[in-house]
């Protein structure tokens, strides 16, 4: 009699758990991350008896989590490609539409400058003309500077969204461990079952952070999972969490780096997600955006300026500067020993680059190394004002006396444009003529052809080409990033669509599932009862 009522109870509690686990599933239908319960059941051990073993009843074995370790190891990585190409192609939409805008591009300003001088050309003493010289100088220039302006606010962008990105890293990284340490309770608590929501809660951190920053993962044997990010350093250890921060470059050049505990500086080794995204952006996009523009506008204001002063004005003297001379920016390393500084001055604009330079002095002599290709650029000069360091098409000077191995951070072209202006106001100082011969126009019509001459490699591009290669350029980069994403997008939810046949929750299975233990706990409910009645029979038997 007991062992039926045993065995009806069992079966009471087994499907009152099983109709609870389908509950909660239903629950959390739409619960981001959560994976699907299953009831594990498992007969009990059959009672001996001298005519065989007899059934004792049911128990829940486990409540099984369905997943895919392989499937949610993917989703994270998809997560890591698709943070980074969504910040990297917004950033490169933006230049894109910045650098091609019909009207708030330079291409009219700059075709309008050159064309101003071709109508200088063929009316040299014209006042108008020459004002309108001026002043379609003094558009390009007002142009570019506002150009450089936009790149810069999102540069500066970048860095408050690497700060407002390390912070959401850094509480995610915080969360989880604290949610590894509720699992390796969880597991300690009874007898090894798994935590399944907190494994669920684990798993959606992971996949937060991997949409922010590119990490690694090692799980441990008591269920925790470590995390490591850069070049492997520690994360989060266990139910430890090691915070990331952001610190001033070694140039203090206004760039942030991304720095680990201690002060290490971890930038060169972040990627993936929108962090490292918002650095590829920086070091793709915006730099080279900028440096490019501003070799642009180094190339117009050399080329421009020593052109004009092989012209005479209208006062029969040779051409002054028709914009003021541009110069470029040094930063000294933090660690410098001595008072040097260095001014940043263009020379020859057929050796301009778009690269920024480390400058080294070992005690003796100067070195120039190209940061973007490693190589050494051959320098010319001892430095002092009268005999400049040159090379790259710079001129460097530096005061003040430096120490063995002090460095500077040479950025010659990545703010240049944003200080071109205009030098001349009086029409009469504008060199039209070539001669002082009256009506010449000979230095006129030499500056409106500068536009397609060759300047820059060595006199292979022109002024004109080099701003279409910077617009195309820029326009191939978005298209290339949007094509990236699309396709990641689709990776990502052929992903997704994965984990949802395997984890997610579908109602239509959870209905019929219901019904099922609904049907099976009525059933043991009968056995309760029908243990019942038979006990009662019995007993009434006894009484007679």
């Amino acid at each position: 009699m007991s062992d039926l009522l045993s065995i009806g109870m069992s079966g009471l509690l087994a499907y009152r758990r099983a109709l609870d686990t389908v509950s909660h599933n239903i629950a959390n239908a739409n619960t981001a991350g959560y994976s699907r319960q299953r009831v594990e059941l498992a007969s009990r051990p059959g009672a001996g008896t001298g005519y065989g073993y007899l059934g004792t009843g049911v128990d829940v074995a486990t409540v099984r989590r369905l997943g895919d370790d392989l499937i949610s190891a993917r989703m994270q990585t998809d997560a890591s490609a698709y943070g980074r190409l969504q910040t990297y192609h917004g950033y490169a939409s933006r230049v894109d539409s910045l650098l091609s805008d019909a009207d708030a591009g330079l291409s009219r300003p700059l075709q309008g400058f050159f064309d101003a001088a071709n109508a200088l050309s063929q009316d040299p003493s014209s006042t108008a003309a020459r004002q309108t010289l001026i002043g379609a100088a003094d558009t390009l220039a007002a142009r570019m500077r506002d150009t450089q302006a936009q790149l810069d606010a999102m540069d500066s962008e970048i860095d408050t969204r690497m700060r407002a990105t390390v912070d959401e890293i850094n509480t995610l990284s915080q969360a989880l461990a604290d949610v590894n340490r509720e699992i390796v309770q969880g597991y300690g608590n009874f007898g090894g079952q798994p935590p399944n929501d907190l494994l669920d809660r684990r798993d959606q951190l992971l996949q937060e952070l991997y949409s922010r920053v590119g990490i690694s993962t090692s799980a441990q044997a008591d269920g925790s999972v470590n995390v490591y990010v850069g070049g492997g350093q520690a994360l989060v250890l266990g139910s430890e969490a090691t915070a990331l921060g952001v610190a001033a470059d070694r140039y203090n050049s206004g760039r942030l780096d991304i720095v680990h505990a201690g002060g290490s500086r971890i930038t060169a080794q972040v990627e993936g997600g929108a962090l490292g995204g918002l650095l590829d952006t920086r070091r793709e996009v915006i730099d080279p955006a900028r440096a490019r523009l501003g070799r642009i506008a180094a190339g117009i204001v050399e080329t421009v300026n020593a052109q004009h002063a092989q012209g005479f004005d209208a006062n029969g003297q040779l051409g002054a500067d028709l914009f003021a001379p541009l110069r470029g920016a040094a930063f000294a390393a933090t660690t410098n020993g001595g008072s040097a500084q260095v001014d940043v001055g263009f020379g020859d604009p057929g050796a301009f680059g778009d690269s920024d330079y480390e400058l080294r002095y070992d005690g003796a002599a100067w070195t120039l190394t190209d940061l973007r290709s490693g190589g050494t650029v051959p320098l010319t000069g001892s430095g002092t004002p009268g005999d400049p360091l040159v090379g790259a098409g710079l001129e460097l000077q530096v005061s003040g006396a430096a120490s063995a191995g002090d460095r500077f951070l040479i950025r010659p072209t990545v703010s240049a444009a944003g200080g071109m202006n205009v030098a001349l106001s009086n029409p009469s100082q504008v060199a039209a003529a070539a001669s002082t011969a009256s009506g010449d126009n000979g230095n006129a019509l030499a500056l409106a052809g500068l536009g397609n001459i060759g300047v820059f490699g060595g006199g292979t591009q022109s002024l004109l080409s080099a701003h279409t290669a910077l617009v195309s350029g820029a326009g191939m980069r978005a298209q290339q990033a949007g094509m990236q994403l699309d396709a990641q997008a689709a990776v990502g939810n052929q992903t997704l669509a994965e984990r949802e046949s395997v984890s997610g929750v579908n109602l239509d299975e959870e209905a019929a599932d219901l019904i099922r233990y609904q049907q099976a706990y009525q059933a043991a409910a009968r056995v309760v009862q029908v243990a019942d009645t038979i006990f009662q029979t019995l007993l009434q038997a006894a009484g007679r």
